[in-house]
């Protein structure tokens, strides 16, 4: 209800039906369903289906499949529409001509954050999914009742939104064109910094520091930032804030370490956590690699903040499954394994390539769909050298979306420089069917098949194991979890 109200305060007339443009997209859908949940009327388009679209649909959301200026009506009230949607859109020029408001995406997010007072903004280069869903499960294990909305699908909430009743938002902070400027927060978390986003960001790094560090001064003077302290660049974002700076990492410098980390045969780890010199507990994970040590430590610390058990702390973590499209496994059949992940930035392949290497396999198969044209562009030799673990690489053309290829970049520019450097064997399909097909035709017994990419390549990850089940139908099938 206090939705509801502030927006007819904002804009000055009824709001019962909200249109939602780019409804499939991970944060966009999880702010309809909040709005469904709330009680509004909500409608929306995408151009394609989605593992989010489809959840919508199970609560009778009513989904456009393409643009069309057929479908908003005249009784739409307000239109919220994500930063990859123009104004040729059709969708867009329709709400224009009815004279429908409408609100990017980070601004309706920053509406919420309006009318809860104690909202925590997670943000990060990498790593902030993963680490508001372990605040957001936290948080609502300790029956303080959040509100969230967060780029991945979670167990715990029951998927990538939650509406609480209390004044507690969790809000994944995204940095990109700046949408983390946009709300307001009374704590933060800075994961970490590195160069992204490049074709917004044209200043490069210190630019994205200076943008991490006015995402720092939106948090009032008795408000706290959580702050990765290996890092250089986040230590420059965090200088000067007028609020409180608490850090964490595995330099001893900070004011909560993880210590003593190991890993089992999964790439489990386990580690002792530290505050201030002091054991405050010790975890085992359920997700893997050191990175998410990390992940986990930021939040251990908000839950120390903000007075929560420890018992709660500790099991929440230590139980914490994952966001999905994180390491997801999904399937095995004589024993070649296929995972998937949301990977997509250099670094972050190269941290779920090297948490890959803790297990044990034949033949390491990467299948990768590069995404955008601009990240590639800047990137290209990041991602060259990021990939070059994998004994053979599987690329996708480039996913077109937001962008035009202005840059004149494709797959097969990646493949030649890989082959050439790093003799990896790569090849190029312009198609899922034909990635599958060539999966499941050369893949051999104890093989790890991992797909990367933050679009639509996760389906590969289906198909291949759909596959391999067809083609040896009484081998050993291991199904997912």
């Amino acid at each position: 209800m206090k939705l509801k109200k502030h927006l007819e305060k904002t804009y000055g007339c009824p709001v019962n039906k909200i249109f939602f443009i780019g409804i499939g997209g991970s944060s966009m859908s999880g702010l309809a369903a909040l709005a469904f949940d709330a009680g509004f009327e909500v409608e929306g388009s995408d151009m394609a289906e989605s593992l989010y679209t489809k959840k919508l649909l199970a609560n009778n959301v009513i989904i456009h499949i393409g643009h069309d200026p057929n479908n908003i009506g005249p009784d739409t009230d307000l239109v919220v529409y994500s930063a990859a949607i123009h104004e040729d859109n059709p969708d867009m020029m329709r709400a224009a001509e009815l004279g429908i408001p409408r609100v990017e995406r980070a601004d309706f997010l920053g509406l919420i954050s309006d009318i809860n007072s104690k909202t925590i903004g997670v943000s990060g280069t990498h790593g902030k999914t993963t680490t508001s869903s372990m605040v957001a499960t936290m948080i609502a294990r300790a029956d303080l009742d959040p509100t969230v909305s967060i780029g991945g699908m979670v167990p715990e909430i029951g998927g990538n939104s939650r509406l609480g009743d209390s004044d507690y938002f969790v809000l994944e902070s995204c940095e990109f064109v700046g949408s983390f400027l946009k709300t307001r927060h009374d704590i933060g978390i800075i994961t970490n910094i590195e160069p992204d986003h490049l074709e917004y960001y044209t200043g490069g790094l210190p630019q994205i520091i200076d943008a991490f560090h006015t995402f720092g001064n939106i948090i009032p003077d008795d408000g706290l930032m959580i702050a990765w302290g290996d890092s250089q660049e986040v230590l420059d974002a965090v200088s000067g804030l007028k609020c409180r700076v608490m850090t964490y990492g595995f330099d001893k410098k900070n004011e909560w370490t993880a210590e003593n980390v190991t890993f089992d045969d999964t790439g489990f780890p386990a580690f002792e956590a530290y505050h201030n010199g002091k054991l405050y507990a010790r975890f085992k994970l359920l997700i893997p690699g050191k990175h998410n040590v990390l992940n986990a430590l930021a939040a251990i610390a908000l839950g120390d903040y903000l007075d929560i058990d420890k018992k709660t702390v500790t099991d929440s973590i230590n139980t914490f499954p994952g966001a999905k499209r994180r390491f997801d496994f999904d399937g095995s059949v004589n024993g070649i394994k296929v995972y998937d992940d949301y990977a997509h930035h250099p670094t972050e392949i190269k941290v779920v390539i090297d948490s890959c290497l803790n297990l044990k396999y034949n033949n390491f198969w990467v299948v990768f769909q590069p995404f955008p044209y601009s990240r590639i562009h800047f990137l290209f030799d990041d991602f060259v050298d990021a990939l070059k673990k994998a004994d053979k690489i599987v690329l996708s053309d480039i996913y077109e979306d937001r962008e035009t290829n202005e840059w004149d970049i494709y797959s097969e520019d990646l493949a030649k420089r890989i082959k050439s450097i790093h003799h990896v064997p790569t090849v190029v399909f312009s198609t899922f069917e034909m990635i599958t097909k060539f999966l499941v035709d050369n893949a051999e017994p104890d093989d790890l098949i991992l797909v990367i990419g933050c679009e639509t390549i996760n389906r590969v990850a289906y198909m291949t194991f759909d596959a391999l089940k067809e083609r040896y139908p009484d081998g050993n099938i291991v199904e997912p979890k």
